[in-house]
């Protein structure tokens, strides 16, 4: 069970009257959550989601939920918080902060098809342009600067093969540093893994693009990346059929990749996979100090960066 904060009836009626959404007719608790606490909410004019984040205060929340709300202006499918009768979208419920967000339609898909990976190529190249208007930006908080700080910090918790690995393509990326900062820039998901996106059942309809905490400032193309090297290869990072060039061809669709970005696609696939290796490297060590189960395999990305790096 994932609600951590308990809300009697008459607290969430209290909270749905401040907005113009009709009458609260029920509520239940999602119990898929991991860090946050979230509920169902019908009323008499449709279905939301009411999230109460549990680790983070009201300046952090405002911070991590901007590019939603600006998005959801922009008349995209994200989960975007709702404003209320006084046009305040950031609530507090039990001391904590809170957010209503529109239930989206779709639902998750194991095996993204070469049409899903064209959908959420457009999608993404729609977000990465409805974003450019955002005027405020945040920092990438996980660049060269800190998968060298990692690898400095998890230092005898790697392997020979680990640490030799990792210092060679950090010191690539950093040799490549030039023509890789010259690249279109923005704002970008960060975390696009195909369980953060809902197709409408049926079709390759995106219903929803979910998740958007980890959005930052950085470079466009290391987010089509970090899609490709989830949705359209396997575990070893071989291509699946054209899944790739689908992907491709659906963000070009919308914006045109610029011929710098193409030449440097092989570079932002191992920026991708260097991303996610390290980030799972560090939770791979708090999972071993706590004495859990590992749930995501760092050597699922080693190997994708180490196949990304053959010679073409």
């Amino acid at each position: 069970m994932s609600v951590y904060t308990p809300l009697s009836q008459p607290q969430v009626e209290t909270f749905v009257a401040a907005f113009p959404f009709g009458e609260l007719l029920n509520y239940r608790g999602i119990e898929a959550g991991v860090e946050n606490t979230n509920f169902f909410v019908t009323t008499s004019q449709g279905e939301f989601v009411l999230t109460i984040f549990e680790q983070h205060r009201h300046p952090e929340v405002h911070e991590l939920v901007l590019l939603a709300h600006h998005l959801g202006k922009a008349g995209l499918q994200v989960p975007a918080p709702l404003e209320d009768n006084q046009g305040e979208w950031l609530h507090t419920l039990e001391g904590k902060p809170a957010i209503l967000c529109r239930r989206l339609p779709g639902e998750h898909i194991e095996t993204p098809t070469e049409a899903h990976c064209y959908a959420i190529g457009a999608a993404l190249a729609e977000l990465h342009q409805a974003a450019q208007t955002l005027a405020q930006q945040r920092p990438d908080d996980h660049g060269l600067d800190w998968a060298e700080a990692t690898l400095q910090d998890l230092g005898g918790d790697l392997s020979s093969v680990e640490k030799t690995l990792l210092q060679d393509e950090i010191q690539w990326q950093r040799d490549h540093q030039n023509q890789w900062q010259a690249l279109p820039s923005g704002w970008i998901h960060g975390d696009l893994f195909h369980d953060n996106a809902l197709f409408v059942a049926g079709n390759a309809e995106v219903g929803a693009i979910l998740d958007l905490y980890h959005a930052c400032s950085s470079t466009l193309l290391i987010d089509v990346a970090i899609v490709a090297n989830d949705w359209c290869c396997d575990k070893h990072g071989n291509w699946l059929g054209d899944k790739q060039q689908a992907l491709l061809d659906g963000y070009n669709s919308v914006r045109p990749l610029t011929p710098a970005e193409r030449d440097c696609w092989n570079q932002a696939l191992r920026a991708a996979a260097l991303r996610w290796w390290v980030g799972r490297l560090l939770i791979r060590r708090k999972q071993q100090r706590l004495g859990a189960g590992l749930s995501k395999d760092p050597g699922e990305y080693q190997t994708k960066l180490e196949k990304h790096r053959q010679p073409v």
